[in-house]
This record gives C-alpha cells, sequence and structure tokens, in this order.
C-alpha cells in the first residue's frame, strides 16, 4: 500500500497493536493493517492478536460497495447499512479510531476518512488488559449485513481499535460499524489529529451513503458533520419534479434542482415546506438562508420560507408572495408571515404578518393586502369573514390621509390617525354626497345601527343617517 507511514498509537491500544505500529512505523509507505496483509501473504506466522486485527484484502468487486464487501473479506459493516442510512454511530457505540484513504471518487478525488464505531463493554468488563473486552460483553451481537445490500460485510466482528477517538474510554468492544466523512473527525468528532492511512478502502462503501455530485459537493463545502446539517441519512434521491434530487440530513435537506447546485435547507425549513405539500407547491430553492437581527427568509421557486427572529418558519407562495416580494418581503409594510393560510369565503385565503394581512378572495384572483391603521380596523371588525369581508383594493392614499374598499364597506384615515368603517346604507348615501370632498367629509366614527334600526355615521361636517 503506498501512503505514509502512521503515527504511534495511542495509550489505549492493545499491547499487540502497538508492537505491530512501531514495526510498521519504520517501514515507508506502510501502515497497520498493510504490514499485516503483507506478512500474511510473505507467509509470515506472525498472529497479531486472537482477536483478530488482521483484515485480509480481496480483489475488488463491480459493485457500489466497492472491494471487499462480503463477510470473508474481514472487513466491517457500514453504519449506513445498518442503522438506516444513518452516517452515524449507532445507539450505544461510539467513535473509537480513524484513518483515511487518498483519491477516493466518494469525496470527489479527495481523502476520504474512515471512523470505527466501536461497541461499548457493557455486559462485563473481562478481557480488558488488551484494551477490548471480551465478546461477551459486547453490547452488540456477530452478524453480517443485509443481503438486500451489496455492503454485507461483518458486524461487530472484528475485536480492533486504532484509538484516536474518545480515548477517556480505556476499554472497548470490537467495531460495530463504519463512518465516513470527506472532513477530518477531529474537525467534527472527539478524536486526535493522529493520522493512519490504508487507501485500500478508498472505494469501500454501500448503496445507502450519498454518491459524490453537487449535492456531496455543497455538503463538503459547508462542513459536512460539523455543520447544522450533521450526518447523511440515505443516498441521493429523485425528489419526482423535474429533475431534481435530495440528500437529507439530521439537520436538513441538501436540494439539486438538476443545475447541479446544491442548496441546503434546515430542518425547521423542511417541516415548513411540508405544510404546503412541499416541492410540488414551493420549487425547489433558490438561494440560501437569510437571517437579520428581525427575521429570516430563505427563497424558492414559486415562494419563500420566512418567520419573525425566533418565531415559527411559515410558507408565502402563489400570489401572495408576488404581492409580498413586491412590497419587499420582510423589510417592507406587512414584515414577516406569523401564520400559514386560512380559508375563508368558498375558495379565497387570509395570511397573517407581522404589521397586516394578505388575502386572496378567490382562486386565481388577484391577491391584496392590508396593513397599517386599516388592518388594525378590519381585524377589530372580524378581518376576512367579519364586518368589511375581504379587501378589494390595497391601500390608497388621498389628499389628506387614506383609505381602503372592501367587499362590504371602506375604512378611511385622516393623516395618520385612526381608520373609521363606513358601511352601507351609509356609505352610498355619503357617496352620493361626492364623499371626502364633499361637505361632510372624512368620517369620524364607526358606522352603528341605532337603536331604531337605522345606521348612523359621524363626519367632520355632519352626522348621516339612513
Amino acid at each position: 500500500m503506498a501512503g505514509t507511514a502512521p503515527s504511534a498509537p495511542t495509550a489505549t491500544a492493545p499491547a499487540s497493536a502497538r508492537l505491530i505500529d512501531a514495526i510498521a512505523s519504520r517501514l515507508p509507505g506502510v501502515g497497520r493493517r498493510s504490514f499485516l496483509v503483507g506478512s500474511a501473504v510473505a507467509g509470515s506466522a506472525l498472529v497479531a492478536d486472537p482477536k483478530g486485527y488482521a483484515l485480509r484484502p480481496v480483489r475488488a468487486y463491480d459493485s457500489i460497495c466497492g472491494p471487499g464487501n462480503t463477510a470473508s473479506s474481514g472487513w466491517t459493516v457500514f453504519c449506513a447499512t445498518i442503522n438506516s442510512g444513518r452516517n452515524a454511530c449507532p445507539e450505544g457505540s461510539f467513535a473509537a479510531g480513524w484513518w483515511k484513504a487518498a483519491g477516493s471518487s466518494w469525496c470527489g478525488g479527495r481523502y476520504r476518512y474512515i471512523v470505527d464505531c466501536n461497541a461499548r463493554c457493557t455486559g462485563c468488563t473481562s478481557g480488558c488488559s488488551d484494551g477490548i473486552c471480551n465478546s461477551g460483553c459486547w453490547n452488540c451481537s456477530c452478524g453480517t449485513g443485509s443481503s438486500a445490500t451489496c455492503d454485507r460485510r461483518r458486524i461487530c466482528c472484528n475485536a480492533f481499535r486504532y484509538g484516536q477517538c474518545n480515548t477517556q474510554v480505556s476499554c472497548s468492544g470490537g467495531v460495530h460499524c463504519r463512518v465516513v466523512s470527506c472532513t477530518p473527525p477531529y474537525e467534527w468528532e472527539n478524536c486526535t489529529t493522529t493520522s493512519l492511512v490504508d487507501n485500500r478502502t478508498s472505494e469501500h462503501s454501500t448503496s445507502r451513503l450519498p454518491q459524490w455530485g453537487p449535492i456531496a459537493a455543497r455538503y463538503y463545502a459547508m462542513g459536512e458533520q460539523k455543520s447544522y446539517l450533521g450526518y447523511s441519512i440515505g443516498p441521493v434521491r429523485s425528489v419526482g419534479v423535474g429533475n431534481g434530487t435530495f440528500v437529507s440530513y439530521s439537520g436538513g435537506r441538501i436540494y439539486d434542482r438538476g443545475n447541479r447546485t446544491g442548496i441546503a435547507v434546515t430542518q425547521d425549513v423542511v417541516r415548513a415546506m411540508a405544510t404546503v405539500g412541499s416541492v410540488p407547491t414551493l420549487g425547489y430553492p433558490v438561494a440560501h438562508e437569510w437571517k437579520g437581527s428581525t427575521g429570516s427568509v430563505q427563497r424558492f421557486q414559486k415562494g419563500a420560507v420566512a418567520a419573525p427572529a425566533g418565531a415559527t418558519l411559515r410558507v408565502v407562495h402563489g400570489k401572495a408572495y408576488e404581492l409580498w416580494t413586491d412590497l419587499d418581503r420582510g423589510a417592507g409594510p406587512l414584515g414577516y408571515p406569523t401564520g400559514g393560510r386560512s380559508k375563508v369565503l368558498n375558495s379565497g385565503y387570509q395570511q397573517r404578518f407581522e404589521g397586516g394581512a394578505i388575502c386572496q378572495n378567490w382562486s386565481g384572483g388577484d391577491a391584496r393586502y392590508v396593513t397599517g391603521v386599516h388592518h388594525e380596523k378590519w381585524a377589530a371588525l372580524g378581518r376576512a369573514t367579519g364586518t368589511l369581508g375581504p379587501p378589494a383594493t390595497n391601500p390608497l392614499t388621498t389628499s389628506r390621509g387614506s383609505r381602503q374598499r372592501f367587499y362590504e364597506g371602506q375604512t378611511w384615515a385622516i393623516g395618520n390617525g385612526p381608520a373609521y368603517a363606513v358601511l352601507e346604507p351609509v356609505l352610498a348615501a355619503w357617496l352620493r354626497e361626492r364623499g371626502h370632498v364633499g361637505r361632510y367629509g372624512y368620517p369620524v366614527s364607526d358606522t352603528v345601527q341605532r337603536s331604531d334600526g337605522r345606521w348612523q355615521c359621524t363626519f367632520e361636517g355632519g352626522t348621516l343617517v339612513v
């Protein structure tokens, strides 16, 4: 095997392993496994350890799992194969040591880092004089990967530990399974920088790990396991919309819409997407999440996921998203969404924001917004299902203030003052008198029904009773 000579093992390694490392360190380009395998090929009778440190090489298999993919090869299974696609140590095991392999296609030609997850000694602690307890103490049993996958390597069989990770655990069981990364494990796990090399393992893998591509490249750029995404869960999958693909992670997802550009979303964004049907409704993400002091937003092809700082994420999509974008999204008068869509009337909806609301009165119709003092009055009167009904226009500026028309009335305000509701039948009578430019001027009270059944509203120039 070509590669750098391994560093001396940690103090937690078994004595026989320390002897092998000491010998191998004097041989340029030779690691522990190469020394053992090379000795076996040369006919050496060296027995490193009765618990089975030596892993013998086998010819490469023409499959995604790479060479040595059966139990007879001696290699240990990948954790993703036996842990529901999770590229992480299963519960009850821990990262115990690592090595690297150069030129791996799974890392875009870079080094690939393999981490052994070792079992714990939960049943007993006998045999710990060499750092590995007897197999009867392990919290997992020796077996092989499922025949349903090409990764049919050993599960919890090899009594072996490199020992650069979690050195506070002085005695462990055998290797339960293997985790992989393109980022050195000392950057995301409790491991030392002591490096060992075995380039024969560069193409070892499983069908339940993501292959290199735009998604893996984005994950690598983010720092992989040390990023908020955490560990991968399963391979690259098709979204079912266009040519898009995605990979799930413990902390989110990365999508590639087919343009070979991976964009990550947090798990909170994934949950928000699910409330509206995910990608078929929102489309693919087109930008990374933006976070400011007042809120956050992540844009998609047909909408966005956003919220005020610290609040639950909400989806804005369709005509509402177009209108919200025209109003400068979170920086505009509406601010960030504080709720999802709620149905009104037969096919319309309303959605609340920090500074108002957006309504679409029927499917395919234009979206309208309500904000400021007009929103305050509209909300007080029951919103879209209340006295005023849904908005028929957006707020409009007048010579002395502002107004907004609704399907069941209008609201008017002088300057920055409060808005007042003018309802039928007073509204029709007031408009016949030329409304706010006529002798009555602006309203200074809401329209109310009197005890005699008639309707009344007070204006600057007098009171109308109809």
